[in-house]
């Protein structure tokens, strides 16, 4: 039985793009990135997609190709907004479901069957909803695990249906180009290519020994791959808290940008401790008004709980990450690696650490019953403070506090 369907919804940042901007549509049209030093197409068009222009192309090579091609950079506040509309649709059909992002997200269907009907019909109504309601069409496939979905919605891109049968997967694995097969990185591929494998099938006919010989360690793996074998599971429930300063203009000042940070960190830390959850991850995406993104994470083995917490890796993550001297457009920070929280008195918790929490828990009271921003720390209030910049950041909630 098929228990999972994938969306794939290709050049998703080009999407995006063109719901705002009705005059794109047909037009060849790239978003602009950075790798390293060069300027490249982070995303492509479907019409400059057929003129040879591919994602990670130079923009230089690009242009090039196409005379007067048109350079748009990515709104990551758009992408936010239509990223939240595709979930309130999915979110009524699947109990579970896991977006990774950009366009490529997966539904646990297990037991929707009596109420939805078949794979293959929830699949083609969520499709329908998802055009009727934000004018973007999809791929979609259904199989029984997620490696043979994601390579089957590669298989029919840029929009359609398809769908692979339980005890089918390798036979239909076996004629599709090599290049679909997720987690093939610039190291396996340049391996693939001295081997002069193609297809899918001639991987996954190794032999264990072949494979080990071939591809080292990550061998078995790679050759169970290719023969449909994935035992990962669609990720239950918030895989992170998210929270996003859009700023109304593009900003460089270091106090602003921390203040910032700080607030973002008191928003998610709130919503991800209103669940009772506490995260062992911290990712922040820094976004330049050129169109360039800034990323960092932070793991640890200890939960980040408080918000002083999050807010001092937050800014550790920026000052390793932020290294371009140019104006900053939007942050977003994220908590993941989530872990139920349990606070069980510890009686070895040092004194200072159980003022702390009840300080922390006597502010979330005061969040929940009036409002997000009716307390916050100093240096969210000294930022803010004659800035008319930081007071207008488009939060998940205003700012409007006092300080702790």
């Amino acid at each position: 039985m098929e228990n999972v369907i994938h969306l794939n919804l290709i050049s998703f940042r080009s999407i995006v793009a063109c719901l705002d901007d009705c005059s794109l549509l047909n037009r060849p049209y790239v978003i602009a990135g950075r790798i390293g030093a060069q300027d490249v197409a982070q995303d492509v068009s479907a019409a400059a997609l057929k003129e040879g222009i591919y994602s990670g192309m130079p923009l230089a090579a690009a242009g090039r190709l196409v005379k007067n091609l048109t350079i748009v950079h990515s709104d990551p506040a758009s992408c936010f907004r239509v990223n939240t509309e595709i979930e309130n649709v999915i979110s009524r059909y699947a109990p579970v479901w896991q977006n990774d992002g950009n366009g490529n997200i997966y539904l646990d269907i297990s037991g929707t069957q009596r109420l939805f009907g078949p794979a293959s019909e929830l699949a083609c109504r969520i499709q329908n909803e998802i055009l009727d309601k934000i004018n973007i069409e999809a791929a979609a496939a259904a199989g029984a695990n997620k490696l043979v979905c994601k390579v089957a919605s590669r298989a029919i891109r840029p929009e359609g249906f398809i769908e692979v049968r339980p005890g089918e997967e390798a036979v239909f694995l076996s004629h599709q180009d090599i290049t679909l097969l997720p987690g093939l990185g610039p190291s396996l591929m340049k391996t693939i290519r001295v081997t002069g494998f193609t297809g899918i099938g001639e991987l996954a006919a190794l032999s264990d020994n072949e494979a080990l010989s071939l591809f080292g360690k990550k061998g078995i793996l790679l050759r169970d791959s290719a023969r449909g074998i994935d035992n990962s599971h669609v990720a239950a429930g918030k895989r992170s808290f998210e929270s996003r300063a859009d700023f109304p203009e593009d900003v460089t000042d270091e106090t602003v940008l921390k203040g910032a940070l700080t607030s973002l960190a008191e928003h998610s830390g709130l919503e991800m401790r209103r669940d009772k959850l506490g995260a062992t991850e911290i990712s922040l995406k820094i976004f330049y008004a050129d169109g360039v993104i800034a990323e960092g994470k932070e793991k640890t083995r200890c939960l980040f709980i408080l918000d002083r917490d999050i807010a001092a890796a937050a800014q550790r993550i920026y000052q390793k990450a932020v290294v371009r001297r140019i104006s900053i457009r939007s942050a977003s920070l994220f908590l993941g690696g989530l872990i139920p929280l349990g606070f069980e008195p510890d009686l070895f918790e040092p004194e200072t650490e159980i003022k702390n929490r009840k300080l922390q828990e006597a502010a979330d009271k005061i969040r929940n019953r009036y409002g997000t921003g009716k307390i916050t720390r100093g240096i969210v209030l000294a930022a803010s403070s004659g800035n008319k910049t930081l007071s207008a950041i488009n939060f998940p909630k205003r700012i409007e506090a006092c300080a702790f």
